[in-house]
């Protein structure tokens, strides 16, 4: 892939990128002000810095700019960048207080590999696999992100997958993802690439993903920890996969 994209190719896909990433937060902040404020967030909107309506034009220009750049590198980028951007707003305006609210990014954190390859014009039968792969991750991860907050979601009113199942069940949830995405990508990556770098990603990720368990035990203090911890998993078995299957 090195050979085939060019320095202005790799601008608009970062400029795609970076859009995306900052219409997604805004409007996020956009929609919870009022949640922000009960839970003394401190954000800027709360402290009077910038308006409500001003943070919402910006995540719209954001936005529109995003698809802007998808356009510029061809109509498989395009069709990524509305996939991913619908995501972000569906969950910020919609799903994000609903058992739903994993949804989006089973849906969306897959798609983020395939931008590489798709401003590069060619798409490997074997990124087929960073579908599952991505969705399980997606889903453990979401998961483990919203479990620090789920006593505080409660108390504000924000029923989200996470608060809705409770700290037991969302945590035995997001285990099951994580172990299956291992598995996947154990399986995926053994059959297709580099044995012993495949291997590697996935004992790091187990040995993480297991040192998350006892760290999540600990309140939300230690679910946060726990999070990174998953966070970290899922950066390694990624990069284990990836740089064994090559594609």
């Amino acid at each position: 892939m090195r050979d085939d994209l060019r320095w202005d190719r790799l601008a608009l896909l970062a400029g795609l990128l970076v859009c995306n990433q900052y219409a997604a937060g805004a409007l996020n902040d956009a929609v919870d002000v009022e949640a922000d404020a009960a839970a003394d967030r401190g954000k800027p909107i709360q402290r009077g810095v910038i308006s409500r309506r001003a943070v919402a034009t910006a995540a719209g220009v954001a936005g529109v700019a995003s698809l802007c750049f998808g356009l510029a590198l061809g109509p498989a980028t395009f069709v990524l960048a509305v996939v991913g951007l619908a995501c972000a707003f569906t969950y910020d305006l919609w799903l994000k207080g609903t058992i739903f609210s994993a949804l989006p990014f089973a849906v969306a954190v897959p798609v983020v590999p395939l931008f590489g390859y798709g401003a590069a014009g060619r798409f490997p039968a074997v990124l087929w696999w960073a579908w599952p792969i991505g969705a399980l991750l997606a889903v453990a991860t979401h998961l483990a992100d919203a479990l620090p907050d789920v006593e505080r979601d409660r108390a504000t009113g924000v029923k989200g997958l996470a608060t809705r199942l409770g700290v037991g069940r969302a945590a035995a949830v997001a285990a099951a993802c994580y172990g299956a995405a291992v598995v996947i990508a154990l399986l995926s990556g053994l059959a297709a690439g580099d044995r012993p770098v495949v291997v590697a990603g996935a004992a790091l990720a187990v040995a993480l993903g297991l040192a998350a368990l006892p760290a999540g035990a600990r309140g939300p203090a230690g679910r946060r920890v726990a999070y990174r911890l998953v966070l970290a998993g899922m950066a390694a078995l990624a990069l284990g996969w990836a740089g064994a299957v090559r594609p």
